[in-house]
């Protein structure tokens, strides 16, 4: 058996004992019950529980054009000059 406090669809301190026997009765009081594969961090949409979905960075590889840098040192020269 797990427990879990869930806030706001994200479920926090899944745990495999009664909530009472380890936090204070008001927060014990506030978890639920969830199939013994949820963990924290898990969603849960009312219904269903899900793992978070897995975010893939990606980093841009297109370095710059000439064109674009030098577009780039132009408007950097116009700002310096008008700082006088």
């Amino acid at each position: 058996m797990r427990f879990a406090y869930i806030n706001n669809g994200i479920v926090y301190d899944s745990i495999m004992v009664r909530p009472e026997s380890i936090f204070d009765a008001n927060y014990a009081s506030q978890f639920v019950e969830v199939p013994e594969e949820v963990r924290s961090g898990w969603i849960f949409d009312g219904a269903n529980f899900a793992p978070p979905p897995d975010y893939e960075i990606i980093a841009s590889s297109a370095e710059p054009t000439k064109e674009e840098l030098m577009a780039e040192l132009a408007a950097l020269t116009a700002k310096i000059n008008a700082l006088g």
